[in-house]
């Protein structure tokens, strides 16, 4: 398994543009499904997710091709199967999001159970109520769904219990081409969720209120060929800041999508961290930041940071603030209360002296700040824990070493170069 070797004397400095949004491309393309006119993609990561998807994408007779390192063509007129691959399936949980695009083209789908999240449960519910409510009935059998229409998907208004992203997402993808007109209440708003609705706009789609939890959709015949570019992930805009706080020195932020940092950078701010912004240009610049303090309420109570649906603080972002608290002097709790193991990479965090309790697997309380010791650490699996992990071994004073780093690859395929260009030094050994 590869590891990485991290030294703590070179601090972040320079510039930098944050990587493609993962959540975004995961689902641009299953959205591409919806045309047989070709569909051009700028600014995608060559991550594993993104492999697997377009070899689930081929499976269906998809016509994929590279233009260049990071540009991708599709060509969806050629796909006349409606079997998601049940080898890959099991592989990511984003093959599911061909689901709605397969059922709006061929009026049914086979849809292998996912694999299983180690984030939590995450359970399918939602999504298949969705799919109900448009008209579908659906059968389980050995692992797998087969959802079909008895004739037109069918729009209509649907009150979701949860905003859950990939159900809302679905739902999107199914209403464009239902007859009539499809409302969506309690719709998950996230910056990929809106990439994606922007997407479906420049092919033609007619939806109103993009960015809000309403949505409403009209019916079109036919979506139209398309040219877009992926968004920035805001998440690694998060971590950009804070591993640059933590490592004390400076670094200018490009393409950086400020609209949507803006609940990001209040929190950062009860930490006193704060930030230049220009929404003209969409950068932000980060400078040498040091005793940082995590301010009490105003009844002097302990600060909370609590995860919450967009445009609230993200869920992914939890494990970085941990970390930044921990970098501060006085306690906070950090709250996620959807996913239960995201919090147990603390255990890791204990070889570097970091002190916090575990209320529950949803609670943590730090007690900063730390004065971190070089650590031998082992990557949890999951994608943002194993950034955190990584964020505190750039500020650990010596050097570390992150043993077992491929989660990190299936968010931020090119993060040593990237960090290496910011003068940090960071050695990949396999």
């Amino acid at each position: 398994m590869s590891k990485l070797i991290i030294e703590w004397w070179k601090a972040l400095r320079g510039t930098i543009t944050p990587v493609p949004n993962k959540n975004s491309i995961l689902k641009l393309i299953p959205a591409a499904v919806l045309t047989d006119e070709l569909v051009t993609l700028h600014n995608v990561p060559r991550t594993s997710d993104v492999k697997y998807l377009l070899e689930i994408y081929e499976k269906l007779w998809g016509v994929y091709a590279w233009l260049d390192e990071h540009s991708l063509r599709l060509d969806s007129s050629w796909i006349h199967s409606y079997e998601i691959d049940a080898e890959l399936s099991i592989k990511m949980k984003a093959s599911v999001m061909f689901s709605g695009p397969l059922l709006s083209r061929f009026g049914q789908v086979y849809m292998p159970t996912p694999q299983w999240c180690k984030l939590w449960t995450r359970p399918l519910d939602a999504f298949i109520e969705n799919m109900k409510k448009m008209g579908c009935e659906y059968t389980y059998d050995n692992w797998a769904y087969t959802v079909t229409t008895q004739s037109w998907l069918v729009g209509t208004h649907v009150t979701q219990w949860f905003p859950s992203v990939t159900a809302t997402e679905n739902l999107i993808l199914m209403a464009v081409r239902a007859k009539g007109t499809t409302v969506i209440e309690n719709a998950a708003c996230e910056p990929h969720v809106q990439d994606m609705c922007n997407m479906l706009v420049s092919m033609w789609a007619q939806i109103n209120w993009i960015g809000s939890n309403r949505l409403t959709i009209e019916w079109v015949s036919q979506l139209n060929w398309t040219t877009r570019s992926v968004i920035s992930d805001h998440l690694d805009v998060a971590w950009i800041i804070a591993a640059t706080v933590m490592t004390w020195w400076e670094v200018t932020i490009n393409n950086a999508v400020v609209s949507h940092m803006d609940l990001t950078l209040q929190a950062m701010r009860k930490l006193w961290i704060d930030v230049s912004i220009s929404r003209e240009k969409d950068t932000i610049f980060v400078w040498t930041q040091k005793d940082l303090v995590i301010k009490k309420t105003i009844k002097w109570d302990i600060l909370e940071l609590a995860a919450w649906p967009w445009p609230l603080l993200p869920m992914d972002l939890m494990p970085v603030l941990l970390v930044l608290a921990l970098h501060c002097e006085w306690s906070a709790m950090i709250t996620n209360s959807y996913y239960s193991s995201q919090f147990f990479f603390v255990q890791e965090l204990a070889k570097m002296k970091a002190r916090t309790v575990m209320a529950d697997p949803h609670r943590i309380i730090t007690f900063g700040p730390t004065k971190r010791q070089p650590a031998n650490m082992l990557c949890w699996d999951i994608i943002q824990s194993s950034y955190g992990m990584l964020m505190a071994c750039l500020a650990a004073q010596g050097t570390s070493t992150l043993n077992a780093i491929t989660p990190l690859f299936r968010r931020f395929p090119n993060f040593v170069d990237e960090f290496n260009s910011l003068w940090g030094s960071l050695e990949l050994v396999d």
